[in-house]
């Protein structure tokens, strides 16, 4: 597995590197066996966050003891305060089974970021974790591109984890190159288009053109890690029929999609936003035929009539997304493709 310096931490990461909010949904014994068999075949970069329920500790389980040395491990909060951010990332290090978290990340910090150099929060938490070494680097992650700008410049991180894929804007292309100059690692989070895209061929080739950056692919299946070695060990040159396909795929998707982050959650009106979001966006894709007809995923539909506009999710959303419209364009289209598909 061809490894890759990850700025100015100097850890030697693999090209390949593995996101683990899909094994929530995993046993523990599978979750540990598709981790083991990641390592095995070279994967050394493993990313979670205390949010992640069970997944820092389903990664605890596969790597304390022996292997921990042999694995680097980043870890998030989404706390905003010093107090909190201390807690949880105590509780990250007893679920982890270990005693320090290699890169630990300031998730998506939003309003008042700015001034986080001058006030006593979660960014001086880290750098006392640091100097306690529970955390080697601390690093940050964003959605909106503002804000990430400003944490390259701050100089404050070691890391920048962003969404970068076959979707993104050359704006967003080229904010990985600030990083580089200011000898940031660089994480791609959202590889996949938020779910949106099954087939890991045009994704990795994608990114791959970009040595600097290190996508973290959100795995459940170990069909999935083999399709990324396979790319990874014969790895096709990126030519323009594939620009071709992904200029088609950007038409398609347009500029309104919802990336599936869930930042919107969660809605007073219970509605289940990210997939309500993108509901007839999966049938378009092909995507869970065998459950987008169900009376359950009806029922969920329905729901978006109880939106109560209270403008919540548009507020957090990081895409300015103007969520309540988006949310009655998927539900007009989910209902005729229900009319048509429901009993088949």
């Amino acid at each position: 597995m061809e490894k890759v310096r990850l700025g100015k931490t100097g850890l030697m990461v693999s090209r390949i590197a593995m996101g683990c909010i899909p094994i929530q949904r995993l046993t523990e014994n599978a979750a540990v066996e598709l981790l083991h068999y990641a390592f095995d075949h070279g994967v050394n970069f493993f990313d979670t966050a205390h949010v992640y329920t069970d997944s820092e500790a389903k990664i605890g389980a596969a790597f304390s003891g022996n292997k921990r040395q042999h694995v680097i491990i980043a870890s998030k909060t989404m706390s905003t305060t010093y107090e909190k951010t201390v807690e949880q990332l105590d509780e990250s290090l007893r679920r982890l089974k270990t005693d320090y978290i290699d890169i630990y990340q300031w998730h998506n910090p939003e309003n008042g970021f700015e001034n986080f150099p001058n006030e006593r929060g979660p960014y001086q938490a880290m750098q006392d974790a640091q100097k306690a070494g529970k955390i080697r680097f601390p690093g940050v992650t964003q959605h909106n591109l503002a804000r990430a700008k400003f944490a390259v410049g701050s100089g404050a991180f070691a890391t920048l984890q962003f969404p970068l894929s076959v979707l993104s804007s050359q704006e967003e292309i080229d904010i990985t190159f600030d990083c580089v100059r200011h000898d940031m690692g660089v994480i791609a989070m959202k590889a996949m288009c938020g779910g949106l895209l099954n087939d890991g061929r045009l994704p990795f080739l994608f990114l791959n053109q970009y040595r600097h950056i290190i996508p973290i692919w959100g795995l459940e299946k170990v069909a999935e890690l083999d399709q990324f070695l396979q790319l990874s060990q014969n790895p096709e040159p990126f030519t323009g029929a594939m620009q071709a396909e992904i200029e088609k795929l950007r038409a398609e998707l347009g500029d309104e999609f919802c990336r599936g982050c869930g930042y919107c959650m969660p809605c007073p009106a219970g509605i289940t936003l990210p997939i309500a979001m993108r509901m007839a966006t999966f049938h378009k894709r092909g995507m869970f035929h065998g459950s987008l007809f169900t009376q359950e995923r009806l029922g969920e539909m329905r729901r978006i009539d109880q939106c109560q506009h209270c403008g919540q999710c548009v507020s957090q959303c990081p895409y300015h997304l103007d969520v309540p419209r988006l949310l009655k364009k998927q539900q007009a289209a989910y209902m005729t493709l229900y009319a048509e598909n429901a009993g088949r």
